[in-house]
């Protein structure tokens, strides 16, 4: 898990600083600064994919985390407090560039959710 939370920071971070800001939003400019540095673009976007599938299993275990404390199951409690270690990410991340962590946030989040059957189905 903390493997996880490391990935997920990292590769949010990495997918902030490459991706390129431009104030205020004009698509062509954008588009422009991605053609003509694709190298960077390329990391950028293997560091939103690989950080946004770390964060949503992050996600994923806190929920189910979540859903087992409700209910009164026994859980792992390093395993519950580490798998909430993802708020800590988004926190950190958010005062670097909000708009690019809100999608990162929810990517992760959306992707977190789909798995919830496969992983809930994986436990039982």
């Amino acid at each position: 898990m903390w493997f996880l939370f490391i990935v997920g920071l990292l590769c949010g971070y990495f997918m902030i600083a490459w991706t390129p800001t431009v104030e205020p939003f004009v698509f062509e400019v954008f588009l422009t600064d991605i053609i003509f540095d694709p190298m960077k673009t390329f990391f950028a976007l293997v560091s939103f994919f690989i950080g946004f599938i770390s964060n949503a299993i992050l996600i994923r275990a806190a929920t189910w985390h979540t859903l087992q404390a409700w209910r009164k199951e026994p859980t792992n409690r390093k395993e519950q407090f580490l798998s909430y270690s993802v708020l800590l990410t988004f926190f950190i991340l958010a005062m670097i560039d909000v708009k690019k962590t809100t999608i990162f946030f929810l990517f992760s989040l959306i992707y977190g959710m789909m798995s919830m059957s496969v992983y809930k189905e994986r436990e039982n």
